[in-house]
């Protein structure tokens, strides 16, 4: 349903009416989880804390329904305490995660962090399933080369998938450079 304006250094998510009743109908047609985003574009302590608490409170909610959780609090690329960010980010993210009852499953989606494997040791928790890193507006090479350099986190690039694509490229344009670009972002995830 989008992001509310900005409040202490984050964009939360909307509230979404009806939501058991979509997960209901998702889960009948065999979908495997769904995600939830949000950003953070400051280094609030109370604004991530608030933001990482909607996102596991949802992910409750369609973990109950049967589906994978992929909790996305995006982290503004611009920011310009962007590696503070991840760092309460993640410690949000570890009382959290913690918190989850036994059996209950989740993904997460981070943007690419500052420092290389930073956060690896959430693998260990038996209730990840996977890390995913999403581009958040870094071109292309250096979204690539940021994640070749994190163990275990694959792509999950929409921006950087979609550069240099042009509605007038031909049909051989079009292939050519959407194939190079996945060969790129398939290396940089080995």
């Amino acid at each position: 349903k989008g992001l509310k304006d900005l409040e202490e250094g984050c964009q939360m998510m909307k509230d979404i009416p009806n939501l058991d009743a979509t997960l209901d109908e998702a889960k009948s047609k065999g979908i495997f989880g769904t995600k939830m985003r949000s950003v953070i574009k400051e280094a609030n302590v109370n604004g991530i804390n608030n933001l990482v608490k909607q996102q596991f409170e949802l992910a409750k909610q369609i973990a109950s329904h049967g589906l994978v959780p992929i909790i996305e609090p995006e982290v503004d690329i611009h920011a310009e305490d962007k590696l503070q960010c991840e760092e309460m980010l993640y410690s949000a993210v570890s009382r959290e995660l913690y918190k989850l009852p036994e059996g209950t499953k989740v993904m997460f989606k981070f943007t690419l962090p500052e420092t290389e494997n930073f956060y690896e040791d959430l693998y260990e928790d038996d209730k990840v399933v996977k890390i995913v890193a999403l581009s958040g507006g870094y071109p292309l090479d250096e979204a690539c080369k940021k994640l070749s350099k994190n163990e275990g986190m694959i792509a999950s690039f929409s921006r950087a998938l979609l550069e240099g694509l042009n509605v007038n490229d031909t049909d051989e344009e079009f292939d050519r450079k959407l194939g190079s670009t996945i060969d790129k972002i398939y290396e940089a995830s080995l």
